[in-house]
C-alpha cells in the first residue's frame, strides 16, 4: 500500500521558501548526524549515513544559492514536494537489533 501527499506545493518568496526549505534540510542534517553517533559499530550503516549527509549538505548549498539568485532577480520560488509512504518489511539485520535491544528493556 503506497500513499502519495503533497506536502509543499506553490509559489513562495525567497525568505518563505528558506523557511520552509531550510528548515526541512536542516531538520534531516540533524537527524543524520545523530543516527551516525548511534550507529557507530555498524560500519555499513553509517557509511549510508555519512553519504546521505553530504546530499542534504550539497542540496541545502544550492537552496540558499537559489534564494540568493531569487532575491536579487525580485523572483519567487515555486516548490512541489510529493512524499510517498510505504510500509515495507524491515531488513532482517535491523529487526534483529530491534529484537535484541526490545528483550533488553523487558529484564
Amino acid at each position: 500500500m503506497k500513499e502519495r501527499f503533497d506536502l509543499i506545493r506553490g509559489s513562495f518568496t525567497p525568505s518563505e521558501a528558506a523557511d520552509v526549505l531550510l528548515s526541512l534540510l536542516n531538520y534531516k542534517i540533524k537527524f543524520h548526524s545523530i543516527k551516525r553517533l548511534n550507529l557507530q559499530d555498524h560500519e555499513q550503516d553509517i557509511h549510508a549515513s555519512e553519504e546521505r549527509l553530504l546530499e542534504l549538505t550539497k542540496f541545502k548549498q544550492l537552496v540558499e544559492q537559489s534564494v540568493i539568485s531569487a532575491h536579487h532577480n525580485f523572483m519567487e520560488i515555486k516548490i512541489n514536494g510529493t512524499i510517498e509512504i510505504e510500509l515495507v518489511e524491515p531488513k532482517t539485520e535491523k529487526l534483529e537489533l530491534d529484537l535484541g535491544t526490545s528483550n533488553s528493556k523487558n529484564s
